[in-house]
């Protein structure tokens, strides 16, 4: 009785041998998928249970089930095919796009059904054998994070698979989630009450560390060199003068710590007002009632 579960737990563990080996050489990973591509894996094999159809019949069958826009139909027969030929790339990007196909009844099983098409997505990958099927597979991939609206993993995503091969739409695409989600001056803040008054920017991601020159990408009307210090997701320009205005530019290319730099430039024109009045003792006082 023991013998299949051992039998089992055998191929689970090679198979999660033989995919961290081959993740090991691939550019992207992620652990959260490297963990769940072991688990999809396995469980579509238990699913399958002794498939005995070849992968052209079942290639056939899927063919026909999308035709006619049986999707669960074509999920069924890619799920058996990835049994039948777990090491072709191509089986497992066709079965996540169909699995993206599905409507789920409701947010969880939508959530769970994209999560399985990302997993699918990330087997592909793995298992390329070339740029183009990499770019495929880390383009559906990225299109699962947006459906999440998981913005970072998915503009990085797509931009990995833009750098394998560049298609002009994917391009498209990705420069307008940029726009709306990358890396982007969110606001800005005065610190007019502290002795050395200060204008602070935050941005949407960290910003590099410590030793990068933010200089040329900050100019002041009247300063030769402002003062700078960034930290975490902040630019701040230091040492100001209370009652002063200050004409900012911040400049296209200022870079950040996810590989993405400021789109396009931003203008300011700042007062930095008084510190606002108060009072306090120089030493023990005292406020006596009337």
């Amino acid at each position: 009785m023991l013998a299949p579960v051992r039998a089992a737990l055998a191929a689970a563990l090679l198979a999660a041998a033989c995919f961290s080996a081959s993740a090991a050489d691939k550019a992207y990973h992620r652990d959260e998928l490297a963990d769940a591509a072991i688990k999809l894996e396995a469980e579509i094999k238990r699913d399958s249970g002794a498939v005995a159809k070849p992968a052209a019949t079942l290639r056939r069958e899927a063919d026909e089930a999308l035709a006619r826009q049986d999707v669960r139909a074509a999920v069924q027969a890619l799920s058996q095919l990835s049994t039948v030929a777990p090491n072709e790339s191509g089986n497992w990007l066709r079965l996540g796009r169909a699995v993206l196909r599905l409507s789920g009844r409701d947010d969880r099983e939508r959530a769970a059904l994209y999560e399985r098409a990302a997993t699918a997505a990330y087997i592909a990958y793995q298992r390329a054998g070339n740029g183009g099927e990499e770019a495929e597979s880390l383009a559906l991939l990225s299109r699962t994070f947006e459906n999440r609206k998981l913005w970072r993993p998915a503009l990085d995503t797509l931009r990995l698979s833009l750098d394998l091969r560049e298609v002009a739409e994917l391009r498209a695409q990705y420069e307008t989630m940029r726009a709306d989600y990358g890396f982007r001056l969110l606001d800005y803040s005065v610190d007019s009450d502290a002795a050395s008054p200060r204008i602070c920017f935050q941005f949407s991601e960290d910003l590099p560390g410590k030793r990068t020159d933010f200089s040329p990408f900050i100019a002041v009307a009247g300063m030769d060199k402002p003062a700078l210090t960034a930290a975490e997701k902040q630019l701040c320009l230091e040492g100001l003068k209370h009652g002063d205005r200050y004409a900012v530019v911040l400049r296209p290319g200022l870079p950040s710590s996810v590989k993405e730099q400021l789109a396009k430039s931003a203008d300011f024109n700042i007062y930095v007002r008084d510190r606002k009045p108060f009072v306090r003792f120089t030493g023990r006082a005292y406020v006596l009632p009337r």
